[in-house]
């Protein structure tokens, strides 16, 4: 996938994130400071950032205080910078919003993350 493949202009309220009960959406650090974080995105959109009131805090930095979103809207998820100093990449491409999907993996600063969704009995493991 192109990063201008699937670009999609969204807006998001703020609202639980209803997937399908035996599915999860998360986003795991491979890079970074904070390299094996993972966490559950609950909210949709899910606000990634430096900030303490992000939905994910990622203590980086070259990471913006609400450097970018994920949002699930008409059965995609949606990765959109939110106007960071470092920028958002996919495929080493600057991006401002993308559809992404299960092991997609994308640059904020220097972080890099992978985006990930899962059965609740199963357990992901970092790609390489």
């Amino acid at each position: 996938m192109s990063a201008n493949k699937d670009k999609t202009h969204v807006s998001f309220k703020k609202e639980k994130l209803n997937l399908p009960k035996s599915k999860r959406a998360s986003v795991l650090i491979l890079s970074g400071p904070e390299i094996g974080k993972k966490q559950r995105l609950t909210t949709n959109p899910s606000v990634l950032g430096r900030d303490k009131m992000a939905d994910f805090v990622i203590a980086n930095a070259t990471v913006s205080r609400r450097h970018a979103l994920i949002g699930y809207q008409n059965g995609k998820y949606i990765l959109k910078d939110l106007k960071s100093t470092h920028g958002t990449f996919f495929r080493k491409s600057r991006i401002d919003e993308l559809v992404i999907n299960h092991g997609d993996k994308f640059q904020m600063g220097n972080c890099l993350a992978q985006f990930v969704i899962e059965d609740e009995k199963e357990e992901t493991q970092v790609r390489k």
